[in-house]
């Protein structure tokens, strides 16, 4: 008699599982497909702290947000430019970019005629569960000749380089900075983050922890990495500075109530 009962118990228990299981998996396509349906298709604010503003923008059909901050500083467009392209060769300067960063290799090297340049980042992840990730991209800087904006495309180039066993190669990624002609000594800079991990990677903590990631490249990283000798005095003959006036500067785009922190996860 014992016996049976700890076979029915046992089968029962089996079956709850399986169906707990199931209504889990259920679940939980439910909330990933109404998530993905959702989206205002707007700019939001979620961070405004410190002179750094971070925006999200959730567009329907996606499921990763896109990230925008905004910061100013008291440098020239040259010199916030030089130090995004100018030593995108050196895995050391990519470590103190992306802490992450174990690898770089340069496709194609910068140059002034190309204003621009192609690399190879290797950025190991943790957990080890995770693959290590491969960026192969190229960067494009141009200027607009009639607003003066100095922008930085980061785009993906996942053909440049054959693939490694060892890592997930990344297709989508456009970054873009903006470094905007100075107003009373200070340049507005502008990072948009789109990008997704690929492979096996819970998306889901771009997208809770991406603002605060930004806020601290923005406000804790930046100001360190802009602000050194080599690019103070450094010259990019594509790049031409002129102040603007402050009747030029746009008002700034509505806002939301208050400032969302969000837990800090991972990001580029």
């Amino acid at each position: 008699m014992k016996a049976l009962i700890r076979k029915l118990s046992l089968r029962g228990f089996v079956k709850f599982m399986l169906f707990g299981s199931a209504a889990l998996v259920l679940l939980s396509f439910v909330a990933i497909t109404a998530w993905t349906a959702s989206g205002s298709d707007q700019w939001e604010l979620e961070i405004d702290r410190n002179g750094v503003q971070v925006y999200s923008y959730k567009e329907s059909g996606s499921f990763n947000k896109v990230y925008k901050g905004v910061t100013r500083g008291p440098y020239t467009q040259t010199q916030v430019a030089a130090s995004l392209m100018l030593e995108n060769h050196s895995l050391d300067n990519c470590k103190k970019w992306i802490p992450v960063c174990i690898d770089l290799k340069v496709l194609e090297p910068y140059s002034h005629a190309a204003q621009g340049d192609s690399v190879l980042w290797t950025l190991e992840l943790l957990p080890p569960v995770f693959k290590n990730r491969e960026y192969a991209i190229k960067s494009m800087t141009r200027q607009d000749s009639k607003t003066g904006d100095v922008t930085i495309d980061v785009m993906a180039a996942a053909q440049k380089a054959p693939v490694n066993a060892c890592c997930v190669r990344i297709a989508h990624i456009h970054n873009r900075w903006k470094i905007k002609p100075a107003v009373d000594g200070k340049v507005e800079i502008e990072l948009t983050q789109d990008f997704d991990m690929g492979g096996f990677f819970p998306d889901v903590l771009i997208n809770l922890g991406n603002a605060e990631e930004t806020y601290k490249l923005l406000h804790d990283q930046l100001p360190g990495l802009i602000d050194r000798p080599q690019y103070r005095s450094a010259k990019l003959p594509y790049v031409q500075e002129g102040p603007r006036a402050a009747s030029e500067v746009p008002l700034p785009p509505p806002a939301a109530a208050g400032d969302v922190a969000v837990p800090a996860g991972a990001g580029i």
